[in-house]
């Protein structure tokens, strides 16, 4: 038997695509991004949890330190370094900042997050607006 938990986390964060794009999202723009982190595993813990939901908060923590209030760039934008000058928060990435490259990377964290719990990364799926939204899920 499988059990899962989902958890879900917000942050705000604007960004623009324009590695290989030309369409209306290569202008700079804001979403608030809606992010649901799904853990399973097997087993349950003593407690008969399969894991805290409150120990899920650490990717919050994550999130609000890199993506919130950032505006996200690929490495190439050329915006990048007039927003640095300017100190705003930049998250820098190495490919096109779309909601699937961003599942990605919050994927990848939240795996080092919890790799040493009794519990995986399932899926992480990421909302841009009400009704668009992007999943990365283990294989």
């Amino acid at each position: 038997m499988k059990y899962q938990i989902s958890k879900d986390f917000s942050f705000e964060a604007a960004h623009r695509l324009i590695k290989n794009y030309s369409g209306k999202c290569s202008n700079n723009h804001g979403h608030s991004y809606r992010v649901r982190l799904t853990l399973e595993g097997e087993q349950l813990e003593t407690t008969d949890m399969l894991f805290d939901f409150h120990e899920t908060k650490r990717l919050q923590a994550w999130l609000d330190d890199k993506f919130d209030h950032a505006t996200i760039l690929w490495h190439e934008d050329p915006m990048l370094e007039m927003l640095q000058n300017f100190g705003n928060k930049v998250f820098i990435t190495e490919k096109n900042p779309t909601a699937e490259h961003i599942a990605e990377l919050i994927f990848a964290q939240a795996q080092a997050l919890f790799e040493n719990e009794s519990v995986k990364v399932y899926c992480v799926e990421i909302g841009e607006t009400c009704s668009s939204t992007a999943r990365i899920m283990r294989q």
